[in-house]
């Protein structure tokens, strides 16, 4: 039984993935293998690093901000860092509120249900013929967390503006498992923008997926 790090429940017997399948290293990891690890687990031998993941005192981010001696910046500044700006906030958020959970930029990303590839394929058309079904290898340090992926979606738009500074806000409801949230962006000469998320649950797993070979 493997238990949630942010709802009193328990994880899905089986997990659904999207296995990409233009990515040669998880093209070659599937077939070799039919196993997936995290990042955190294919790193427990390493000198230190297991007393640091107990006590969740790994650092993931490979990059820090700096000052920068700019007074404005261009659309095409918040574009090109957008999606690294989001997860080194989420990051540092996790570090600082919840630090036993799995890091995104570690762990593995999964769904609980068919249906929800369903809808992550209507959303976004990532192609269902990819999806796999896969069980968690039973591990005293797995860690797994279900989070509202659409907190993130919800985040790269509205991480292009440059007046957005409710980052607290967001990354709390989604390390705390909550869903739709809605945020109001201001636009010049116009009402504010109100955003909302919506909600499609996925789950970070710290640990070892298996695929199920017996699936047709």
């Amino acid at each position: 039984m493997n238990k949630l790090m942010n709802v009193d429940e328990v994880a899905p017997q089986e997990f659904f993935i999207f296995v990409n399948q233009f990515n040669w290293q998880t093209q070659h990891n599937f077939r070799l293998t039919g196993k997936f690890f995290s990042a955190g687990f294919t790193s427990l031998e390493l000198p230190g690093f297991l007393q640091k993941f107990l006590e969740g005192k790994v650092r993931y981010l490979p990059y820090e901000p700096c000052a920068m001696e700019l007074m404005a910046v261009s659309p095409y500044f918040l574009t090109a860092i957008n999606d690294y700006r989001i997860e080194y906030d989420i990051e540092v958020f996790r570090e600082k509120h919840c630090r036993l959970f799995p890091s995104r930029l570690s762990a593995l990303y999964a769904f609980g249900s068919e249906a929800d590839c369903v809808e992550v394929n209507r959303r976004y058309g990532w192609p269902l013929d990819s999806v796999r079904r896969f069980k968690l290898i039973d591990h005293p340090l797995n860690r797994v967390v279900r989070v509202n992926m659409e907190h993130v979606s919800l985040a790269r738009h509205v991480y292009r503006a440059s007046e957005f500074s409710d980052g607290d806000y967001l990354w709390r409801a989604y390390w705390s498992g909550r869903g739709n949230v809605s945020i109001k962006l201001p636009v010049l000469g116009a009402a504010d923008e109100t955003c909302h998320s919506g909600v499609i649950w996925e789950y970070l797993i710290e640990g070892v997926v298996e695929h199920q070979k017996s699936e047709s």
